[in-house]
């Protein structure tokens, strides 16, 4: 078994566990406090998925993945389809509009899902509920863009040249 199921198997296993008995408590105090454990399981299992997508964007690794093309229109699709769940738990509209069909960018599969996750779990965070975020996938000449946009209250003017350095949080 690989440390990446070592890491997720038993995360996996707890937000399952938080989920059932979440589905048979009855009593409010419990339901909450279960509630609480199923977060907590959730923003660990993310954190997990984001370190070793961290180790894999190194770049001694990134070199070891090798670039290929992407379907990045295959790839915008299936990134938006897991997260509508989670956008519509938020009480915000998660849409995509694509200029074209067939794009392909070369790159690592893995980093470009990871980053598009990224911006898009940080729209949902920080754009609020009613937000309207629309992840977009376009052509300019021969490079193929991807953004995300939301209508959220955006970054103070003092914030956003540091939010390119590593680890920032505003």
């Amino acid at each position: 078994m690989c440390i990446r199921d070592r890491l997720r198997t038993p995360l996996a296993g707890l937000k399952s566990q938080t989920e059932l008995a979440l589905a048979a408590a009855t009593d409010p105090a419990l339901r909450q406090r279960l509630e609480r454990v199923h977060d907590s399981a959730v923003r660990a299992a993310r954190l997990v998925s984001q370190l070793l997508v961290l180790a894999r964007a190194e770049p001694e690794a990134a070199a070891a993945q090798g670039w290929g093309p992407v379907d990045c229109e295959a790839l915008v699709n299936d990134v938006a389809r897991e997260w509508v769940p989670r956008a519509l738990a938020a009480g915000c509209d998660l849409g995509v509009e694509m200029a074209g069909t067939g794009l392909r960018a070369n790159g690592v599969e893995l980093l470009l899902r990871e980053a598009l996750v990224n911006l898009i779990d940080n729209a949902l965070h920080y754009a609020g509920a009613g937000a309207t975020i629309t992840v977009r996938l376009r052509q300019a000449g021969h490079d193929v863009w991807l953004e995300v946009e939301d209508n959220g209250p955006g970054l103070p003017p003092e914030w956003r040249e540091r939010v390119f350095e590593r680890f920032v949080r505003v």
